[in-house]
């Protein structure tokens, strides 16, 4: 804002006086508007709403402005703009944390005064993995954005900063003899739960998410996920799957069955369960009681995972297909630890071109 000019109005028709002002921008753009002062023309003369109530309106107007546009600079402001775009994205409930993060240590400063430097002592700050700070970087650029967007600032700040990769958390699946005794030692609802995860590879949002209408007798239906009490579905479109009814599955199925009380086949007061967090002081028990080396809930999809490649009786393509992963990359790039010496128990007895040599010459002359 470069000016603003006000004047008194005496419209005859009305018995208030109003006020005509217009507020001129740095670009050039001329703000008109028209406004009652709620003072009645027999309460005051036009001579006192001239030279008294219209210098200190005028201030305070010139003060309201420029705290707007103040306000309109700061990180706080674009931060809610930001939350407005995103709140309809299926992670939102999971990030919200994050974002409210960023904004507790970025709210008040202007974004014209936020530095490169600035963000990346902010992000080293952090005592979590890089990949998580790639959450919280990608929170900050798309706030920085908006500010772009709006011509507050030429340039994102945090567009190109490079984070460290950090070390990949080792997998860590329960042995034979310990999955035997998680299910020896654990009950009723945590028993069946572990008995599906055990047997299926299922995420535990998953395995709340499932209805007995996707229970049939050859397959599971995997259409939805529960998670922090939101129903969505699941993690990618790969995840939306049917996956094979082992026959080691029923008995934990059934037993759960009996136990439900709703459509979902995992509830509790007749209601489905909003998180898996409902699970972690019995789970944490257990692993007591069963006196091994704690691992969270989810190491049984990684238990799965790793028996089902050192039973040598599935192919990777099937299995990234059963667990949901989009691709069998995946399978090979965080399991590869588990698949490495495969070839090694290769049959060793086959001759490839012993009964082979009069194809293999036609096939070279053929190519010739």
């Amino acid at each position: 804002m470069q000016d603003i000019k006000a004047s008194i109005l005496d419209r005859s028709s009305r018995k208030f006086w109003y006020i005509r002002c217009q507020v001129f921008f740095e670009n050039e753009n001329v703000q008109t508007f028209e406004e009652s002062t709620k003072i009645l023309k027999i309460e005051k003369t036009l001579k006192y709403m001239q030279t008294r109530y219209l210098p200190a309106w005028l201030a305070r107007k010139q003060n309201e402005i420029s705290l707007q546009k103040f306000e309109s600079k700061k990180f706080s402001y674009f931060y809610e703009k930001y939350l407005e775009d995103h709140k309809g994205d299926k992670s939102f409930h999971n990030r919200i944390y994050i974002y409210r993060k960023v904004q507790d240590f970025f709210g008040k400063f202007e974004v014209t005064k936020i530095t490169r430097l600035a963000v990346k002592e902010y992000l080293a700050s952090l005592n979590i993995t890089s990949r998580t700070k790639k959450d919280y970087l990608s929170c900050i650029k798309g706030i920085l954005d908006i500010a772009m967007d709006a011509a507050v600032i030429n340039q994102n700040v945090a567009v190109g900063i490079m984070l460290k990769a950090s070390e990949k958390e080792s997998i860590y699946p329960f042995s034979a003899d310990e999955v035997m005794l998680l299910l020896e030692k654990s009950d009723e609802m945590l028993k069946n739960y572990l008995g599906i995860a055990l047997h299926t590879g299922m995420r535990s949002g998953e395995i709340l998410g499932l209805m007995h209408q996707d229970i049939l007798n050859d397959r599971i239906t995997i259409k939805r996920s529960i998670s922090k009490g939101r129903i969505t579905t699941p993690k990618t479109v790969g995840s939306i799957r049917d996956i094979p009814m082992f026959e080691a599955i029923k008995p934990f199925i059934d037993n759960q069955k009996k136990l439900s009380q709703s459509l979902y086949l995992f509830d509790y007061n007749k209601e489905f369960i909003r998180d898996v967090s409902f699970f972690k002081r019995r789970w944490q028990q257990l692993i007591k009681d069963c006196r091994i080396e704690y691992r969270k809930l989810y190491s049984t999809r990684h238990t799965f995972i790793t028996a089902m490649l050192n039973s040598e009786k599935f192919k990777i393509m099937e299995i990234a297909a059963i667990v949901g992963h989009t691709s069998p990359e995946m399978i090979m790039k965080n399991y590869a630890g588990f698949i490495k010496d495969s070839h090694l128990k290769v049959d060793t007895s086959i001759d490839l071109f012993k009964n082979n040599s009069d194809s293999l010459g036609d096939s070279l002359k053929a190519r010739i």
